[in-house]
């Protein structure tokens, strides 16, 4: 058997819940982003597209912010 190099890391059930939430939000704002990209996508409405994609960017930082530290380790 090899022998442990690290201590396992306790973290506690809120820090797990904010890495998942903001992994989570990371997600949503790389769909929206991704949705804007391809639904406006040789249309003349950039302003719509603009938009959309900032609601992306709004919902992908926050939730780099949150997801920055893995509770592992």
């Amino acid at each position: 058997m090899r022998a442990r190099l690290k201590a396992r890391s306790t973290a506690s059930a809120a820090s797990w819940v904010r890495y998942l939430f903001g992994r989570f939000l990371q997600v949503c704002g790389l769909m929206v982003t991704l949705v804007a990209a391809t639904a406006y996508f040789g249309t003349s409405s950039t302003i719509a597209m603009l938009r959309m994609m900032l609601a992306g960017v709004l919902l992908f930082v926050p939730g780099w912010f949150l997801a920055r530290k893995d509770p592992a380790g």
